[in-house]
């Protein structure tokens, strides 16, 4: 599901593991929306992006600093739903109070 709790996944590319093809072992980049101030973030690396084990990463909002741990199996399921189309193009998503839609995209790898 593309709402974690404190970010709204819009957009996620990582390294498929070799163990698990429908695994991520590590992520390269993150596009998400801060559900606390609204901040539209593109993560490539520390600090915003700190990945940990097995695909899973801390994302942390650059504005208001709000902090959040998600797991790999969380971003692997993110993946594979925007695969097979279960997730809505960016378009169709109603837009958060503060949030430009030029400002969002999903990518679907």
């Amino acid at each position: 599901m593309p709402n974690t709790g404190l970010f709204y996944l819009l957009d996620v590319i990582g390294d498929a593991s070799q163990e698990d093809p429908q695994a991520l072992s590590r992520l390269t980049f993150v596009r998400a929306q801060c559900l606390q101030c609204h901040a539209i973030l593109s993560l490539s690396g520390a600090p915003g992006l700190v990945n940990v084990a097995h695909g899973a990463a801390v994302l942390t909002c650059e504005r208001c600093k709000n902090r959040q741990a998600i797991s790999g199996a969380r971003f692997a399921d993110f993946v594979r739903r925007v695969e097979h189309g279960l997730i809505p193009a960016v378009g169709d998503i109603p837009q958060a109070p503060g949030a430009s839609g030029d400002d969002t995209h999903l990518h679907r790898h």
